[in-house]
């Protein structure tokens, strides 16, 4: 009876220590797809910043053909939008659809980007106002 119970015992340990470790393997796998998805729309901020510079603030003016935006413009532009959703919005066409309305769909606060990647991993997106000096940033936020 003793070595019954031992034996359920150390069972019960052992499949305690598995359930743990599967719990904190999808914790895990749910982090590195928040910081992909992170990196994902840093690189459509990214794309968003490189092509706006390419086109002047006027496209009807001949004479600023071929001349760039300013940095200050774009920043000036990017900072308008008041949320980080409507940053992102702008910045959507330049990530592939499915990620875009994925996270579009999923958010329901409009400064806290969300997906179910970053709802499991307990994560947001936010898209912070663009400083002087500096370069636009995605910070990847735990609640």
């Amino acid at each position: 009876m003793v070595e019954m119970l031992l034996t359920i015992g150390i069972m019960s340990l052992i499949t305690s220590l598995v359930v743990v470790a599967i719990s904190n393997a999808s914790r895990d796998a749910s982090r590195m797809v928040a910081r992909q998805q992170q990196a994902a729309v840093m690189n459509a901020v990214n794309a968003w910043v490189n092509s706006s510079s390419r086109y002047p603030d006027d496209y009807s003016d001949v004479t600023l053909r071929g001349k760039m935006r300013s940095q200050q413009t774009i920043r000036s532009t990017y900072n308008s939008y008041p949320t980080s959703l409507a940053r992102f919005n702008v910045i959507s066409t330049y990530l592939d659809e499915s990620t875009a309305n994925h996270i579009i769909t999923s958010t329901t606060n409009s400064n806290k980007l969300k997906s179910d990647a970053l709802s499991t991993a307990k994560q947001y997106l936010s898209l912070p106002d663009w400083a002087a000096g500096s370069y636009p940033k995605v910070d990847l936020v735990s609640e």
